[in-house]
């Protein structure tokens, strides 16, 4: 599966459990916020697709998506972005770009 089949997928189960993404200019972290009781992943827009799509799998982990049809390539990339982050361990993913 390509990135960007990944990232198209990670957007879906975000808007699932009612999270709307969106992608913003700034000096910021992308991640995840509540803004008047609505709850966002906000990606920053100068980061390449590589690393939003490691940030949306990085906030949707603590969310709660376990109740969702995940496709097992997507439920992997979440799970490696997950082993990743407890273990700030560098590892080579296998996606098409």
């Amino acid at each position: 599966m390509k990135l960007k089949e990944i990232y198209d997928e990670l957007v879906q189960i975000a808007r699932q459990i009612g999270i709307k993404v969106r992608k913003e200019d700034g000096k910021f972290r992308s991640g995840y916020c509540i803004v008047d009781d609505e709850e966002y992943i906000v990606l920053n827009r100068s980061n390449p697709m590589e690393v939003s799509t490691s940030s949306l799998a990085r906030t949707l982990v603590r969310l709660p998506i376990d109740n969702i049809y995940i496709k097992p390539v997507v439920r992997e990339f979440i799970e490696r972005e997950r082993d990743l982050k407890m273990g700030e361990k560098e590892f080579q993913l296998d996606v098409e770009y």
